[in-house]
Formats: structure tokens, C-alpha cells, sequence
């Protein structure tokens, strides 16, 4: 196998490839999610069964996230993103063709592998093949891809099913899919350096995958069977033993030494997990809202998710240079205080709300995501090995997914809660706008404490930087 671990010759054509596997992979969850209520009609689904689907594609994207960065950094980069293009290929393919929801089901949880793969190795091979100086700018302009991605899914989605039906999504999506991988095979034409002499521990990823799925399983499913329920402490000891032998394993999934190594990974980790989360909760309540309650058409829906996601588009890029001139924490706290703000005023539409109204909240939390996703990720990932930037990569795309899954698991609980396996119709609205406030409120509770956390460590990051640079000039004058 050739192996190349200095930045390729076609280094232009590499990132509009990492450019289009970013704007590709949240094309396909923002434009599934639009289309999701026509699939329920179709398949007679409840609210709850419908918050399945996303909770199976989070826990798979989560788990192989975590997974694939190791294995990028075992079997190669360039390898691993080739087989994430293919997956999404087949599984849009196979999810066209769904005869029943437990077809479609099984494509969707395949499809998370598929995206787990490109995101995780895009971000990765961008840090590896990008100076320092310039991380944050090309971090920037890969987010910014994603966002676009995640504003035009909707509308490309909402369009394509209002006029040609749902299906006829997935075979559009194909598109851009197979461009993305022709483009990158040809613009990266030698495999990304691994680490030699390391295996692959695969009794660590097996118990990974039993925990988070057991806890995905039994929120997902308990409104059906009520004795699912149990399975989610089941997972969390699944998931306390994992831990525990990571830490006796000599070439673990996880080494979980990153995490106290860096203050700044572990910090970037925990806001990405809970505001990424929390703020794609709006996405799904907000599409439920405008199509159910409102009784909008998915393409209408669609156009109304713009006043979120173009702004993400346009000031990420912005954001990302900001974060290689200035101290990236201090953008993150900003992006994190308009969310919150955005979460709680979201937290109390109606069914009366004004629509100028609501599409300002939803461009308010657009602007913070944008402000936050670079910088956090630049922070994050400034003080990690190069040897571990794959695993790193996988960790970060890792907490996104996993904070949707747990967003969702937490809407899962309180749909079911009220409105048990009914589905959403004009007798059950009020159910359902009482289960998104309640979901709401409990995220905006998450977010406040993930500000606080972080004030708290970046003012001790920024201390320790205060502090060295003082002791370097006292050892310069003597």
C-alpha cells in the first residue's frame, strides 16, 4: 500500500473534496427529516415510532464515529472515507425501494455508518493536510459546507416530495454522493499514513455498540413495550465496563488519556455533545411543527429551516478566521449564550406564534451554531498528537451525533409520554406542543450548565497561558 504523510500536490482539489463529502453528509439527515412526516402518512407511524428512525441513525453515525476514527488511523484515511461514499450510495439505493418501515429502518442505520465515516475522515485529513496558522479558516469552509448541506436538505428534500414523492429524494441524492467520491478517489490518489504495529480492539467496540444501543433501543421503543424501558441502565453498565477495560486494554477504541490530557478536547467534546444536540432539536420539533401543527407542505417547511441554516452557511466561514486571530473559546461562549437564548424563545411557540417571529429565533440560533462549530472544533483539536487526530476527528463527530441521540431520546421520552403511540392530529396538538416544551426547557437547562462549564475552564486555559507567557518573559530578561 503507498502511503503519503506530507499534504498531497493537488491540494485545492482535495478540499473541494472534503468540501463536498461535508456539504453531502447533513444533506442527507436535515433532508430525511423533512420528509419523515410523508413517510409517517405513508406507513401509518406514530410521532414516537418516526423519533425511532432518528434515534437509529444518531446511535449508528455515534457509534461508527467513534469506531471509524480508529480505524482511519489503523487501515487509512483515504480508504475509510472511499467506503463511507459507497455505503451512502447503496443505503439511498435501498431506502427508495422501502416496502415496509422496517426496510427503511435498516437503510437509515446503515446510512449513519456511511456519513460516520465521511465526517469523521474529511475532518481529519483537513488537520493533517493544513498548517496551523490556516486550521481554522479550512475548518471554517468545511462547516460551512456542512451547513449548506443542512440548508438546502430541506428544501431540495421538501420540493422533490411535495411534487415527485418521497421516494425520489434518495435517488437525487445520489448525485452529488457519487460525484463526491469520484472527485476525492481522483484528488487523493495515495493512501493517508497509518499507525503501524496496532489492532483493532474489537471486543471494546462490540461492548460500545451493545451499551449505546441498548440505551437507543430502550428510549426508542419503550412507548411500543413498556419493559424496553429497563434496557437503558442495562447500557449504561455496558457502557461503565467498556470504560474500565479501555483502561487496561493495550490498543483500546477509546484511550481515554486524550481526555485529561487536554483540557480543551475534553471541553470542545462536552459543548459539542450538548449544543449540537440541543439545537438540532429544533430542526426536529420545528419540521414537526410547521407540517402538523401549522399543516405547511414539507416544501414550505423546508424554506421556513433556511432562516436557520444559511446563516450557518454564510457566518461559519467568518467565524473560523475569526478563531485563527483570537483565542477560539471566546467565540464558543458567545455561540453558546444566543443559543440558549434561541432554545428558550423556541421553547414557547404555540400554535398562533407569528411566523416573522419564528423565523428570527430560528436565524438567532443559526448565527450561534455558526459562531460556535469552527472554534470549537479548532479548540478542541489544537493540542492533539498527530498519531490521534483520526481517533480525535471520530470523537468530535462522535459528540454531535451522540448529542442528537441523546436530544432525541430525551423527545422520545416526553412524545411518548403525553402522547403515548397516537400520532400527531388536530385532537393531539396540544400533546405534542406540551411534549416540545417540556424538551425544550430540559435542553435549555443542559445549555446553561455547558456555558458555565465553559467559562470556567476556558478562564483556567486562559490563566495557564497568562501564567507561561509571564515565565517565559522573566526567563528571557535574566
Amino acid at each position: 500500500m503507498s502511503i503519503e504523510c506530507a499534504p498531497p500536490q493537488k491540494l485545492f482539489r482535495v478540499y473541494v473534496a472534503l468540501w463536498l463529502a461535508s456539504f453531502f453528509s447533513p444533506l442527507l439527515y436535515s433532508g430525511m427529516n423533512n420528509v419523515l412526516p410523508s413517510i409517517a402518512l405513508e406507513f401509518s407511524a406514530s410521532a414516537a415510532t418516526i423519533s425511532f428512525i432518528v434515534i437509529l441513525f444518531a446511535f449508528s453515525q455515534g457509534f461508527f464515529g467513534t469506531i471509524g476514527g480508529r480505524m482511519s488511523d489503523l487501515f487509512g484515511l483515504r480508504r475509510m472515507m472511499s467506503i463511507g461514499f459507497i455505503i451512502c450510495a447503496i443505503t439511498l439505493a435501498g431506502l427508495c425501494i422501502s416496502t415496509n418501515f422496517a426496510m427503511l429502518s435498516i437503510f437509515r442505520f446503515t446510512q449513519g455508518i456511511g456519513t460516520a465515516l465521511l465526517i469523521s475522515c474529511s475532518t481529519a485529513i483537513a488537520v493533517n493536510i493544513t498548517p496551523i496558522y490556516n486550521r481554522g479558516t479550512i475548518l471554517g469552509m468545511i462547516t460551512g459546507a456542512a451547513y449548506l448541506g443542512g440548508s438546502l436538505g430541506p428544501l431540495i428534500a421538501g420540493s422533490i416530495a411535495t411534487y415527485l414523492g418521497w421516494r425520489l429524494v434518495f435517488l437525487t441524492l445520489l448525485i452529488p454522493c457519487l460525484g463526491g467520491l469520484i472527485l476525492f478517489r481522483h484528488s487523493l490518489k495515495l493512501e493517508w499514513c497509518t499507525i503501524d504495529g496496532e489492532k483493532f480492539d474489537t471486543k471494546g467496540a462490540i461492548l460500545l455498540g451493545l451499551g449505546i444501543g441498548c440505551i437507543s433501543l430502550g428510549a426508542g421503543l419503550f412507548s411500543n413495550h413498556t419493559a424496553l424501558l429497563a434496557l437503558i441502565p442495562i447500557g449504561i453498565i455496558i457502557i461503565g465496563i467498556f470504560i474500565y477495560t479501555q483502561k487496561t486494554t493495550k490498543y483500546p477504541v477509546i484511550n481515554f488519556t486524550i481526555f485529561t490530557k487536554s483540557k480543551s478536547f475534553a471541553l470542545g467534546i462536552f459543548s459539542m455533545f450538548i449544543n449540537f444536540g440541543s439545537v438540532s432539536s429544533i430542526v426536529y420539533f420545528t419540521t414537526m411543527y410547521f407540517q402538523q401543527v401549522r399543516g405547511f407542505t414539507p416544501i414550505i417547511a423546508g424554506t421556513f429551516l433556511l432562516f436557520k441554516t444559511f446563516p450557518q452557511f454564510v457566518f461559519t466561514p467568518i467565524a473560523g478566521r475569526l478563531a485563527d486571530k483570537m483565542h477560539p473559546e471566546y467565540l464558543v461562549i458567545v455561540g453558546i449564550s444566543i443559543c440558549t437564548a434561541s432554545l428558550a424563545a423556541i421553547a414557547f411557540l404555540d400554535i398562533n406564534t407569528n411566523l416573522y417571529y419564528i423565523g428570527f429565533l430560528l436565524f438567532l440560533a443559526g448565527t450561534g451554531v455558526s459562531i460556535i462549530s469552527a472554534p470549537c472544533t479548532l479548540s478542541a483539536l489544537r493540542d492533539i498528537q498527530p498519531k490521534e487526530i483520526g481517533l480525535a476527528s471520530g470523537l468530535t463527530g462522535t459528540a454531535r451525533s451522540m448529542g442528537v441521540l441523546f436530544t432525541q431520546i430525551i423527545a422520545s421520552l416526553t412524545i411518548s409520554n403525553y402522547l403515548g403511540t397516537s400520532v400527531v392530529d388536530p385532537k393531539t396538538i396540544p400533546l405534542f406542543l406540551d411534549s416540545m416544551h417540556t424538551t425544550l426547557f430540559i435542553l435549555v437547562a443542559f445549555n446553561i450548565l455547558c456555558l458555565l462549564a465553559y467559562i470556567r475552564v476556558t478562564a483556567v486555559i486562559i490563566k495557564e497561558e497568562n501564567e507561561a507567557e509571564l515565565l517565559e518573559k522573566e526567563n528571557t530578561e535574566k
